[in-house]
């Protein structure tokens, strides 16, 4: 039952990802998008802290803990893919800033045509093949098809029937929530992920960089003088990456070798592990809590 799972996730992931998306956008309008175009800079901050930060802490971490090259290679990759668009649903139910997580998800997802191979090349250049390129077609028709059509098309519900776009939204997204469901045991009974045949030292490493994250990200967004909402979304972007797309790239990387397992097995945990990272957060602030531990709130006025 948990390979058949498994082998279904090339159908179950899209179709989760097309109800989020969907259930999100009849909640929204594009009035809703109008103050990331009037002050991007939290759009800015989101991607310098995606693309620069992210990949930063990976390979101090790789240094600090010296980390076999198949382990730092697939810290690297991990931290090198844009966030996840399950981070869009997230930040919504953790009450953040809905738009400016989907801005981020949009514009890093298609930023990493450049960003992906300028970060491998810089930090894992010995392991880079010569053959190295990334599949650029695939992920432009993925953003277009699995994240921006299903938020248009919810929003033009949303526009034309708004009667029907309240339980359009609320549908789809428990749709969505019952196809993670599916995933993640198809995940942890594909027999991938094998604690302890590779020991402890792989876990508890991916654990302290997400942890890092989720826990470092507020606190720089605060020092910034960012709004929780921001905050919100912010971390939860960085916390939950695009694991697909590092997917993708596994195979490049030490072919017939058994570090290409390593970066695999540090590809899937991080996936499986990444909502725990971001589930305090959006908890918190679901709950009128501070985004930011120790730190008295700082709502967006009204």
């Amino acid at each position: 039952m948990f390979h058949a799972l498994a082998s279904l996730d090339v159908v179950l992931v899209p179709l989760q990802l097309v109800l989020a998306m969907a259930g999100m956008g009849a909640t929204m309008t594009l009035a809703d998008f109008k103050s990331i175009v009037r002050d991007p800079s939290g759009l800015a901050l989101g991607l310098v802290v995606q693309v620069v930060c992210v990949p930063l802490l990976a390979v101090g971490l790789a240094q600090a803990l010296g980390l076999g090259k198949g382990w730092a290679v697939g810290l690297l990759l991990v931290a090198a893919v844009p966030g996840g668009a399950f981070s869009n649903l997230l930040t919504f139910f953790g009450r953040g800033n809905v738009p400016l997580s989907i801005a981020i998800t949009t514009v890093s997802t298609l930023g990493c045509i450049a960003t992906v191979p300028l970060v491998l090349r810089v930090a894992a250049r010995s392991h880079l093949p010569p053959g190295f390129v990334l599949p650029t077609q695939r992920i432009v028709v993925e953003i277009f098809a699995y994240l921006l059509i299903p938020l248009a098309a919810g929003m033009v519900l949303r526009r034309f029937a708004p009667g029907r776009s309240a339980a359009v939204s609320r549908w789809s997204i428990r749709g969505a929530l019952s196809l993670i469901a599916l995933i993640t045991l198809g995940a942890l009974g594909s027999g991938k992920i094998r604690v302890v045949e590779f020991g402890w030292q792989p876990p508890l490493v991916i654990v302290v960089f997400g942890a890092s994250l989720a826990l470092g990200v507020p606190q720089l967004m605060r020092a910034l003088g960012r709004y929780d909402d921001d905050t919100v979304a912010t971390t939860i972007e960085v916390a939950v990456r695009n694991v697909g797309v590092a997917l993708l790239l596994v195979h490049f990387f030490f072919p017939g070798q058994p570090e290409q397992a390593h970066v695999l097995y540090t590809a899937l945990f991080y996936a499986g592990a990444s909502p725990a990272f971001a589930l305090p957060i959006m908890f918190r602030h679901r709950w009128g809590r501070s985004a930011v531990l120790f730190r008295r709130r700082h709502p967006r006025p009204e």
